[in-house]
């Protein structure tokens, strides 16, 4: 893989992390590598998950592949620990690699869109009331929904918040939605497990006020009575660097710590 500009995405509250791109920057520059410009060829995330979540929007607007560099604990997504940045680099400019696509969803409100890899929430916007929404499968009316909020996570976001709320732990390669209710007030409350092409809408019931929605955590919007979010998968998938990092079982048992 030809690299002739690479962009970096940096925890700047971790002064190890600021220190590693300075010197990575620094490297790339004095071998003619374009840093923190436009259209790069490959995206660098250098913090924890939540790092990897703000380099993913940079690494799918640019159609640039996202290497995760791990600073602290092990995260899911990230790939190499700082110490084997440099090599890492190094393997990528080579074609030493494998790509791992990962789904991506379109949502959109009222005027406005967003793109995540993890999971779009509405939920309520008020501490002392719950939300209750409208919910539409493919077109088809499911029902209502009465609860804190309402996740539509993909395989990836399966281990994020939808796990806390109940949710299956889907392979991140697999195809699909997962639907959670989050502290449903209601006797049915199960997740849904959704085909991957099956669009959601999601519409805030007037009786119950306002509702807000979230996108991986950090994007978002409130949302008036009989707004209606509509979550689909986007076209076009996440691009991840996989080299010789632990694979995903053996990510999620660490992370879990489950006893072996």
């Amino acid at each position: 893989m030809k690299i002739e500009s690479v962009s970096f995405v940096v925890h700047t509250g971790k002064e190890r992390a600021v220190e590693l791109a300075g010197e990575l920057k620094k490297s790339l520059a004095e071998r003619g590598v374009g840093v923190d410009g436009g259209s790069p060829d490959l995206v660098v995330s250098m913090g924890g998950d939540g790092t990897m979540l703000r380099a993913a929007q940079t690494a799918h607007a640019a159609d640039a592949p996202l290497l995760g560099i791990n600073l602290g604990t092990l995260g899911y997504l990230n790939e190499v620990d700082m110490s084997d940045a440099w090599t890492a680099l190094e393997k990528i400019a080579s074609g030493d690699m494998e790509i791992e696509e990962r789904m991506m969803l379109a949502c959109s409100a009222d005027d406005r869109s967003f793109v995540g890899l993890n999971e779009v929430l509405v939920e309520r916007a008020s501490r002392q009331r719950l939300i209750r929404l409208k919910v539409r499968i493919a077109g088809e009316e499911l029902g209502a929904v009465i609860a804190d909020g309402l996740i539509v996570a993909t395989p990836t976001g399966s281990t994020a918040y939808a796990l806390s709320a109940g949710g299956p732990i889907v392979s991140p390669r697999a195809e699909c939605m997962v639907l959670v209710p989050v502290a449903a007030h209601m006797i049915f409350s199960r997740p849904f497990v959704l085909p991957p092409d099956d669009a959601v809408e999601l519409e805030v019931d007037e009786a119950e006020g306002e509702a807000v929605l979230s996108v991986d955590g950090s994007m978002g919007m409130d949302l008036a009575p009989h707004s209606t979010v509509r979550v689909a998968r986007h076209p076009r998938p996440l691009r991840l660097v996989r080299l010789s990092g632990p694979g995903f079982v053996e990510r999620l048992r660490r992370k879990l710590q489950l006893p072996g």
